[in-house]
């Protein structure tokens, strides 16, 4: 079934017809990949829109991503204690907690079907993060014991 298949029931006055989602004053709905893309689209005009006004607290998690970023990768190259070397990772995950607290009362004015929607991309978006960092460590663990036992 595409787009163009899916109609609403005829309203009472109509010629018959049957009214398509463009038609009725809803935006289509995407298959797929096809959404990512018309979504950032929507997101980069959204964040450059005048009517759209940011807090203090949302250049404040800008910085600290930008430190995070900058803290991280001067952890891995410049030679330092292993426990020196946690110490921007710890930074690194408060600066998300406090992201994700700061954002969490958005979805207090939102509709409950937008709000079940963030909640699930917020629980995939976690689980994403899990996975991957066990990938990482999981390759980073065969790699270096791997590593270790040729020689």
């Amino acid at each position: 079934m595409t787009d163009s298949d899916i109609s609403k029931p005829d309203s009472p006055g109509s010629s018959g017809g049957a009214v398509t989602p463009e038609g009725a004053g809803h935006p289509a709905r995407r298959a797929g990949f096809k959404n990512f893309p018309a979504a950032l689209k929507h997101i980069y005009s959204a964040s450059v829109a005048d009517s759209v006004k940011q807090r203090f607290s949302d250049y404040v998690s800008i910085l600290l991503v930008v430190v995070c970023i900058f803290s991280l990768v001067a952890a891995v190259a410049l030679p330092a204690p292993p426990g020196l070397r946690l110490l921007p990772l710890l930074f690194t995950v408060g600066a998300v907690i406090f992201y994700i607290i700061n954002r969490l009362g958005i979805i207090l004015s939102l509709s409950s079907r937008q709000a079940l929607i963030v909640w699930q991309i917020l629980s995939a978006s976690f689980w994403l993060g899990v996975t991957s960092a066990m990938l990482v460590m999981m390759t980073c663990f065969y790699f270096f014991t791997k590593g270790a036992a040729q020689y």
